[in-house]
């Protein structure tokens, strides 16, 4: 199928070499272990099919309204919002913002389709959003953009950037395992994929994706993005679409590894999980240190079998993924049980002997058929309360 062309970009600034622009290198004290996220949703009709486009006039008539919840935005694919909750303390906190934007939504009408990758879109059906930076987007991907993508990127905010990158480099062997929980893109083009998170095997033809490099410090730290972004010819950061990523104007970690979550419970539990394992390796740093090869398998693994893969550990040896996630979300639950801030981790114990969302799906879709995919998606994806305006 030809993918249809698009006019290009505007002309992009000039490039800053050596360093990130000030505004952006700047680490802006981001909170106390606060929690945020960004869940990008596809808009589909009542049947679970991906409508053409309306991100933008439903973003526009949301903000006519502006929720306590938090903000509704366009992204870059014509049938993709994007819900920013406000700033938590808990999960649980996170989980009622969440909740409160997916009622928002419902309540103006639209239905939303939360899962990696749409399990029956048409390979190249994509219309983008017009701005200058999704033009130059559209313009460096081309057809590698063949289907929308959605993840759920949890924010970890910190009072500074020695903080933050100790995180960071606890953080980053960590990766391949919450890939593993959140994964939930096992179908595409109507069909299996083979994988548990078919948007891995998107993302990874894209540029400036993956484990992000092993860095000693925030000024290494901004020393390589400003490599990479020098070699892309791209005008910011916010062109690294690296797997976690610094934020230094809000002061956070911003964690990108895994697919939108189906399930308002699960997402709380993973952004719990996530914020756990910061302050874990804030508070009892174990100074792992894989090769980026090791951890580029793991990634693999996990995203071709999930909690099901045999992946390498910190210690070199070879283990079963679900063992080593049970003692990822030990150190959290003990980071956090402190603060009672663990409640939320209970959704992510279960999960590691429960079947997956994963292997719902596909048993869904090979009992049922697609039809009753697509509807049991949508009816889980917009099991909201939604109270009158």
């Amino acid at each position: 199928m030809t993918i249809p062309q698009q006019p290009g970009p505007r002309r992009l600034g000039p490039l800053h070499t050596g360093t990130l622009p000030t505004a952006e290198q700047q680490f802006r004290p981001g909170g106390e272990f606060t929690l945020g996220a960004e869940e990008e949703s596809l808009l589909v009709r009542r049947n679970g099919h991906l409508r053409s486009g309306g991100a933008e006039r439903l973003a526009t008539e949301l903000a006519r309204h502006p929720s306590a919840a938090g903000v509704v935005k366009p992204e870059i694919f014509a049938n993709q919002i994007e819900l920013n909750s406000v700033v938590c303390e808990s999960a649980e906190q996170l989980h009622g913002s969440l909740a409160g934007l997916r009622a928002d939504v419902r309540r103006a009408g639209a239905w939303l389709l939360a899962t990696g990758v749409h399990p029956a879109a048409r390979f190249g059906q994509v219309r983008t959003v017009r701005s200058a930076r999704y033009d130059a987007i559209y313009a460096e991907l081309g057809g590698l953009l063949r289907t929308p993508t959605s993840s759920l990127q949890v924010h970890v905010g910190f009072p500074d950037a020695e903080t933050a990158m100790t995180a960071y480099a606890g953080l980053r062997h960590q990766l391949p395992i919450l890939r593993a929980l959140g994964a939930s893109s096992p179908l595409w083009y109507g069909q299996d994929s083979g994988l548990v998170c078919a948007r891995a095997a998107i993302m990874w033809s894209y540029p400036r994706v993956g484990i992000p490099p092993a860095v000693h410090d925030y000024e290494e730290y901004v020393d390589r993005a400003t490599q990479a972004m020098a070699a892309a010819e791209v005008p910011d950061h916010s062109f690294l679409w690296w797997d976690m990523r610094v934020q230094p104007q809000l002061g956070t970690l911003e964690v990108r590894v895994m697919d939108t979550q189906t399930s308002l419970e699960q997402a709380a539990g993973l952004a719990a999980l996530v914020q756990g394992i910061a302050r874990a390796a804030v508070e009892r740093p174990l100074f792992e240190d894989l090769p980026s090869e090791v951890l580029a398998e793991n990634d693999f693994r996990a995203a071709r079998f999930g909690l099901d893969a045999r992946i390498v550990d910190s210690n070199g040896t070879m283990r079963p993924m679900r063992m080593i996630a049970g003692q990822a979300l030990t150190r959290a639950r003990e980071a956090l049980r402190g603060d009672g801030l663990d409640a939320a981790l209970d959704t992510v114990a279960h999960q590691l002997w429960e079947p997956s969302e994963a292997a719902r799906q596909r048993r869904v879709f090979r009992d049922e058929g697609l039809p009753a995919l697509l509807s049991d998606l949508t009816d889980r994806s917009n099991s909201v309360a939604v109270q009158p305006a």
